[in-house]
């Protein structure tokens, strides 16, 4: 039996706020924490090389490792092994690490005037089948809930997925699945993971201009409508990925930020994220913060191309290369702590938006502190190719990731 796994994810950065960030950084971190950071590290590495060098990408690791941890409450054998090898966690833990990612699920869900965070996990499930209890009560940790369909009628199971999908999304995403990939399928496991965040500072749409962009090695690949933006933002320059890396901070909050990882001339974005292998979240931040205390009153001028990246990717490539063979195979995979009748998954795919602007809905009152004198400035020009991450800082929770190669007038 075929089991057909998709999940789909929405970013829309924009518009700003009118008053100070208020700091709800905690010390939440834990060991489970970084496994999943260096899951999502090693995967976005994979990923970029498996895909052609100037493809913009986008997608959420986080999302990722909770269809994968689902998939490992209901596996056994061999085929759990290679799972949780992969997820970085001992099969025997899984019970210490439900406790821990349901924690952890908790700062996933934002709602507030300047920014919105949600998710959705659902199992569809043919109505001729029944998930094992068990599994249906450790899935809960999760937060997947089970909803039975016809897939007998492998049309109006499609259009139901997308119709959910369609709704979490607010429109943007309305086919994540189609009915030829269900012909053979009795189980759909959906997560799907929607952000929209209003920068903290906002860019000047005035401001922005047509730039070149050039490739790594400095040759000029096209242009770009390019945003501006002049603030203290926080900022490092680092070595060890052999990059400079500011960090543009959303909402009131400070609990979401988008990473924007600029290489250096000649080192490649694969390559820079092939660095952070050895180089965690916390150290970065750690670092960041260090060149804050440093320059506390230096302005970075920020130029930043406006961009919206669309993905669809089949993941199940790099999941093989990765160890994850047996789940693939319908004569070796073993889910049976999940369904009573032999399943394997027969597709892993995935679909995300990023947009991001300049875009504002109120004229701000924080413009004049933002254009303040200072005593001294950073230029940050992003016209070259770069990778980004959006983070939830209370965890370090790589919620999206990805990188632009190719420019783009948006």
């Amino acid at each position: 039996m075929n089991f057909y796994i998709a999940f789909c994810v929405l970013v829309s950065c924009a518009f700003s706020v009118d008053s100070a960030i208020i700091n709800t950084k905690t010390n939440l971190n834990s060991e489970l924490s970084n496994k999943i950071g260096n899951f999502s590290v090693d995967f976005i590495g994979r990923t970029l090389a498996s895909e052609a060098p100037n493809a913009n990408l986008i997608f959420s690791p986080i999302t990722l490792w909770t269809v994968l941890g689902v998939i490992a409450e209901g596996a056994a054998g061999r085929t759990l092994k290679q799972v949780c090898d992969v997820l970085r966690i001992k099969p025997e833990d899984r019970p210490n690490v439900r406790a821990t990612f349901r924690t952890i699920q908790k700062y996933l869900v934002v709602t507030t005037s300047t920014v919105e965070l949600k998710k959705l996990n659902i199992m569809f499930v043919d109505k001729k089948l029944s998930p094992k209890k068990n599994f249906s009560n450790i899935s809960s940790a999760y937060d997947v809930s089970f909803a039975p369909l016809n897939f007998s009628a492998p049309q109006q199971t499609a259009d139901f997925v997308n119709q959910r999908v369609n709704a979490f999304t607010k429109g943007r995403i309305t086919e994540l699945v189609n009915s030829k990939d269900l012909l053979q399928s009795h189980m759909i496991l959906t997560s799907a993971l929607y952000f929209k965040g209003q920068w903290t500072y906002k860019f000047d749409e005035s401001s922005t201009t047509l730039r070149p962009f050039y490739d790594s090695n400095g040759n000029k690949m096209g242009e770009v409508n390019m945003m501006t933006n002049r603030h203290t933002f926080p900022f490092a320059n680092i070595g060890a990925i052999q990059a400079r890396v500011l960090e543009l901070p959303y909402g009131k909050e400070n609990r979401l930020s988008l990473l924007i990882m600029l290489p250096y001339p000649n080192v490649s974005v694969k390559d820079m994220f092939n660095n952070l292998h050895n180089y965690s979240l916390d150290m970065m931040f750690g670092d960041i913060a260090t060149s804050v205390k440093e320059f506390p009153d230096d302005e970075i001028i920020v130029y930043l191309p406006r961009f919206k990246i669309e993905s669809e990717l089949d993941l199940t490539g790099s999941l093989m290369a990765m160890g994850v063979r047996d789940l693939f195979d319908d004569t070796q995979a073993d889910l049976s702590d999940m369904v009573n009748v032999p399943t394997y998954v027969s597709k892993i795919s995935h679909k995300a938006i990023i947009e991001v602007t300049e875009e504002g809905t109120t004229a701000s009152a924080a413009t004049s502190a933002i254009f303040g004198n200072r005593i001294g400035s950073t230029r940050f020009e992003v016209n070259r190719p770069f990778g980004f991450m959006i983070v939830e800082k209370t965890t370090n929770t790589i919620a999206f990731s990805g990188s632009y190669n190719k420019p783009q007038l948006y």
